[in-house]
C-alpha cells in the first residue's frame, strides 16, 4: 500500500461538466440563456455546459489517509457574458481549500472523497464573489511512491450571488516528494 503521509504533492487535472444557474432576482440578471417569453428577454434558470476547466492542487499529506489540499481553478474557456449578445465572459478563477480522504484501500488502487469550500472570483461585472461548496469522488491509482493519478466525478453548490450547481468530470496526475 502507498500512503501519503508526509508527502507533498502537486497535481493538475481536467475537469469538464454541466451546470445550472438561477439568479437570486429572477429574470433580471442574464444567466446566459435569454426567453423571450419573459419581459426582461433573460431565462430565471439557465442550464448547459460547464467551462473546461484546469484545476492546479497542493496537497500535504497529514495522516496516512488524509491530505489537505489546496485547489486553483482557472477557465480554459470563457463563460457567459454580460449580455445576449456580449462577448465579455470571463475565464474562471477559484481557489478551493479542502481535504482529501482515502479509503477500501488494495495494494496501489484506493477509493477517495475530497469536500472543499468554493471561493469564485472570476469578475462578474454583476457579482463581488461566489461562495459555496464542492466536493469530489473518485479511484486513485499510484503507480509509484512518488507518483499517481485518479479519475473524480464532483459536485458543486454555489451560493452568493446566484444559486449555481455543478456536475464535473475528469482525470489528475499527482506528483510527490519525498
Amino acid at each position: 500500500m502507498t500512503f501519503h503521509k508526509g508527502q507533498l504533492g502537486v497535481s493538475a487535472r481536467l475537469a469538464l461538466g454541466y451546470r445550472f444557474v438561477a439568479p437570486h432576482d429572477g429574470n433580471k440578471s442574464y444567466c446566459g440563456t435569454t426567453d423571450s417569453n419573459e419581459a426582461s428577454g433573460n431565462a430565471s434558470v439557465c442550464t448547459g455546459a460547464a467551462p473546461a476547466a484546469l484545476d492546479l492542487e497542493l496537497a500535504y499529506g497529514v495522516a496516512q489517509h488524509i491530505e489537505l489540499t489546496l485547489e486553483f481553478r482557472i477557465g480554459l474557456a470563457k463563460d457567459f457574458g454580460s449580455t445576449a449578445a456580449a462577448d465579455d465572459g470571463p475565464h474562471t478563477i477559484r481557489l478551493d481549500p479542502g481535504a482529501r480522504f482515502f479509503f477500501s484501500e488494495a495494494a496501489h488502487m484506493k477509493l477517495f472523497i475530497q469536500p472543499m469550500l468554493l471561493m469564485d472570483w472570476s469578475g462578474y461585472s454583476q457579482r463581488s464573489g461566489e461562495y459555496g461548496l464542492r466536493a469530489i469522488e473518485g479511484i486513485w491509482i499510484d503507480l509509484h511512491r512518488a507518483y499517481g493519478f485518479y479519475g473524480f466525478i464532483g459536485e458543486s453548490a454555489g451560493f452568493t450571488p446566484w444559486l449555481e450547481g455543478t456536475f464535473e468530470g475528469g482525470f489528475g496526475l499527482q506528483g510527490r516528494y519525498p
